[in-house]
């Protein structure tokens, strides 16, 4: 395995996107909108594997969202969600944001806990804004 993470432009890998976001998410998850925010897609040397997604929260200036991340399930449990959400971090830093925002599916729990290591605390926004079940995150980058 050589995982390689590389920033790319939504709208001229869209159909990857769409195409990994279909195989993490099924019809769980709205599709992605490749115009809009900043997007990584993770490759095991030519083979795309996982993607990020990255937009302006809605929560104040200054806060971004990280809206997806999708892994292929035989490249699960082993960092790479952990390191997409390094990448988006930074990104938002060069932005000039000083907090990220996020939420998962309650019963999500690989993904709970890989929030928690990466400094991550549960918060209850002003208004929930994904699943009715949903656990939203929080983490100051500054």
């Amino acid at each position: 395995m050589n995982i390689r993470i590389r920033k790319v432009d939504g709208r001229k890998h869209e159909r990857v996107l769409l195409d990994l976001h279909d195989e993490t998410f099924g019809d769980s998850a709205p599709q992605l909108d490749p115009s809009y925010g900043y997007y990584w897609i993770a490759y095991d040397y030519d083979k795309p594997v996982g993607f990020a997604w990255l937009v302006p929260s809605t929560l104040g200036e200054g806060v971004g969202y990280l809206k997806r991340v999708g892994v292929l399930p035989q490249y699960r449990g082993q960092g790479l969600q952990q390191k997409l959400l390094r990448v988006r971090e930074q990104q938002a830093k060069r932005l000039g944001w000083t907090r990220c925002v996020t939420d998962t599916a309650y019963h999500n729990i690989p993904s709970s806990n890989n929030l928690i290591r990466a400094g991550y605390s549960m918060f209850e926004p002003p208004i929930r804004w994904a699943f009715v079940q949903g656990l939203y995150w929080t983490k100051d980058i500054t």
